[in-house]
């Protein structure tokens, strides 16, 4: 998935941080099939109210 951003034999390097987080949250927000259509992002948040519940 991060090849959508970062061609392959390219060096990460030439990205800032600032870029790669931006990857990282693209990426943290698209819906996946093995997660039932639901996003890692929606997952976690879901997953950290239930723990702060307690």
């Amino acid at each position: 998935m991060l090849r959508d951003y970062i061609p392959k034999g390219e060096s990460i390097e030439k990205y800032t941080d600032e870029e790669i987080l931006s990857f990282a949250d693209e990426l943290n927000s698209r819906p996946r099939r093995v997660l039932g259509y639901h996003t890692p992002e929606d997952l976690f948040d879901t997953f950290l109210d239930k723990i702060y519940a307690c």
